[in-house]
């Protein structure tokens, strides 16, 4: 008797329940949990890390990419030299950034958005790593496929570039200015690629 009761009560109750019906809904459940997720960890990245106030020309995605590689890449404060606060980095990537082409500014959106999102498999982002991780991911870059060394010595490259073309770091290299104001000599422009190769 309670075993026929128990299991009229189970199909009045499973009846409903169809696979179709459970896998639609357990589908469902598992979109609207990884939307809640994705939006979360978007939202919590985006708060950390906000862009200032004199940043113009790059996207809050590529300021995140860049600053980080400023953080973890480049220490010259370690000799000495002024750290990459004092001379402002991430100002001077703007500026670059204001004076390329449109080709070029798509490329480098894209090596940004390639390279923050390349540790999705974790769940994080590349801005969102801690400093050993993120450093130890850029090591990976370096030395793995092609693509990957080619995009991380590209990002670094620019971050680098930012620190090194500063005129205040000349004084700790010795550099005493180009010779075309030390020696008077004349500038003479670029000279014109040969075109009968």
């Amino acid at each position: 008797m309670l075993n026929e009761d128990l299991e009229s009560v189970l199909k009045e109750q499973l009846a409903p329940l169809s696979r179709r019906t459970f896998l639609r809904r357990g589908l469902g459940a598992v979109a609207g949990v990884a939307v809640l997720c994705g939006t979360w960890r978007d939202a919590i990245a985006d708060e950390f890390i906000a862009v200032p106030s004199e940043i113009r020309f790059l996207s809050p995605l590529e300021y995140r990419v860049l600053n980080k590689i400023r953080e973890v890449f480049l220490h010259p404060e370690v000799l000495g030299m002024p750290s990459t606060v004092d001379i402002p980095v991430m100002q001077n990537i703007d500026l670059m950034i204001s004076h390329v082409s449109k080709p070029v500014r798509a490329n480098i959106n894209l090596a940004g958005k390639i390279f923050e999102f390349s540790p999705g498999y974790r769940l994080s982002r590349f801005s969102g790593m801690s400093d050993d991780a993120a450093l130890a991911h850029m090591e990976k870059w370096q030395h793995g496929y092609f693509f990957q060394r080619g995009l991380i010595t590209a990002l670094k490259s620019v971050v680098a570039l930012a620190y090194w073309r500063d005129q205040r770091v000349n004084p700790y290299l010795d550099y005493d200015g180009p010779v075309s104001v030390k020696w008077g000599v004349r500038k003479l422009g670029n000279a014109p690629m040969p075109t009968d190769l």
